[in-house]
């Protein structure tokens, strides 16, 4: 017997009175807003009809059109959980941690403490409790259970950035839907430190089982020791083995711009072990880059890799680009991606490679360097008119403005502009050698007078007509790898057309 599809009007004026607040106020299931047009609302299945949902005053909802549209064959309440997503995330600019998503379900964190006896420990809050059996890490030297934890009593590991990647809207709607009709097959990671149980893996996992509405979360825990020196030793074990889970071992891979947060916290914490047990004569970063691989056992590349995360964190960090940098390597709502920064603008300025000069000497010019790409870096800002810049939207038209900032700061623009920059520095800082060429910005302060020849130039690469052409082929040469060269060069904008006006 086919399911019953519709409400008689008595049905929809009980819905109506059920959900009407007690002032008679209406409200959208979905969205929360008044309801003041009758016209713009529909009555729906909050279960699917699709799926066997019943057609019961128990299961229809009154929503406005406009979102209950967006609907297809999801049930109202993940509906209203997407759009209170959206919202969260275009209002933390996309900035959204697992503490986000518990705070947005209402789930409050409750206390707890764990009790050790012998190979067992008891997880309680006063009210719930768990008795788990503890195992031995030969690897790492520490304890560590498995367990059915209640999520409010776990929170989000930042320590010093152990857990700094932000949560990705997309990944995150996707791995919802999949536990609704599949088992978790491997538990997220924590720590059990000062008595807090602190996620720093698979916050993903646990978002999507809070969206849910689980209450419980499969974890293993790895028992933090209360010895300082262990307990920081567990910190970098841990920091370490999951930088190598996610790049060279990965299933879903970190943020690259997580990936250089992380490493520079694990740089300042060598850092100040590498000043601490050594002759301050010997403070240079090469020798720094040595400690880490004798002392720390870690590979050249993975050495170096710290040290040139470190100068690109402090040169990007506090500089006027910084604002246009997505935290996410693909983020629509953003201009620049690190990963672009890697490939074009870090590579044509920053020297990444380790100085002999002795820390906070004459000949130690990282202070300098980082002030220059600030300078570099708001030039770029003025001349780009990057703060123009808006996110494409599907028929929404773009003002002159918009479109040449979206041109200028396309990928496939920055690729072929970008190298431009190397000469416009050597230009303006009046750069000779191989040496000051290797070590772009890794020098004095700029002065006023170097300031503005390096503007002039600027101003004349991005000033070109090209940028401002109506000509739609622009926009469309500029998507394909293999004709932005022959584009700018078609146009003119050329790197001797740069220097020379020509």
């Amino acid at each position: 017997m086919a399911l019953k599809r519709t409400l008689t009007e008595a049905e929809k004026k009980t819905v109506r009175d059920q959900q009407s607040q007690s002032d008679g106020t209406l409200r959208c299931f979905i969205s929360g807003e008044i309801i003041h047009d009758d016209d713009e609302t529909e009555f729906d299945h909050i279960h699917p009809y699709s799926k066997d949902g019943e057609t019961s005053v128990a299961n229809i909802r009154i929503t406005l059109k406009r979102y209950n549209r967006r609907k297809s064959d999801q049930s109202l309440y993940d509906v209203r959980d997407n759009l209170r997503l959206e919202r969260l995330f275009a209002d933390k600019r996309n900035s959204i941690r697992l503490q986000d998503i518990l705070q947005l379900k209402d789930i409050s964190k409750r206390s707890h403490h764990a009790i050790f006896e012998g190979n067992l420990v008891r997880l309680t809050d006063g009210s719930t409790s768990l008795d788990l059996p503890v195992f031995h890490d030969d690897v790492l030297q520490v304890r560590y259970f498995y367990g059915r934890i209640p999520i409010a009593w776990i929170e989000n590991d930042d320590q010093e950035g152990l857990q700094p990647r932000v949560i990705d809207y997309k990944r995150l709607i996707a791995i919802r839907d999949h536990l609704k009709s599949h088992p978790q097959l491997a538990p997220s990671i924590g720590r059990l430190i000062g008595g807090r149980l602190k996620l720093f893996d698979g916050q993903h996992k646990l978002a999507a089982q809070v969206l849910n509405n689980r209450s419980e979360m499969d974890i293993k825990v790895y028992v933090s020791p209360d010895e300082v020196e262990a307990a920081k030793r567990l910190f970098d074990d841990l920091m370490f083995t999951n930088l190598e889970a996610h790049s060279k071992l990965k299933q879903i891979g970190f943020y690259t711009s997580t990936m250089l947060d992380r490493l520079s916290v694990i740089q300042q914490e060598y850092l100040s072990e590498f000043i601490a047990k050594t002759d301050p004569a010997d403070h240079t970063e090469q020798n720094f880059v040595s400690y880490m691989s004798v002392q720390r056992g870690l590979g050249g590349s993975e050495a170096n890799a710290i040290l040139s995360s470190a100068t690109i964190s402090a040169a990007l960090n506090g500089s006027a680009l910084s604002k246009y940098v997505a935290t996410a390597s693909k983020d629509p709502g953003f201009p620049i991606t690190v990963d672009l920064l890697q490939k074009t603008i870090f590579r044509s300025m920053l020297y990444l490679k380790a100085s002999v000069a002795r820390f906070q000497s004459a000949d130690d010019h990282r202070d300098a360097e980082a002030a220059n790409f600030g300078i570099i870096a708001q030039l770029l800002v003025e001349e780009t008119g990057i703060e123009n810049w808006v996110q494409n939207v599907k028929g929404k038209s773009l003002s002159d403005p918009q479109v040449k900032a979206r041109r200028i700061w396309h990928k496939g623009a920055v690729l072929t502009w970008a190298p431009y920059l190397r000469s416009i520095l050597c230009f303006g800082l009046s750069i000779m050698t191989n040496n000051e060429r290797e070590q772009m910005l890794y020098r004095h302060a700029m002065t006023h007078e170097e300031r503005q020849r390096i503007k002039i130039l600027l101003n004349r690469l991005f000033s070109h007509p090209l940028w401002d052409d109506p000509s739609p082929e622009i926009d469309s040469l500029l998507v394909s790898a293999q004709k932005q060269d022959d584009l700018f060069k078609k146009h003119g904008l050329t790197e001797h057309y740069v220097l020379y006006g020509q």
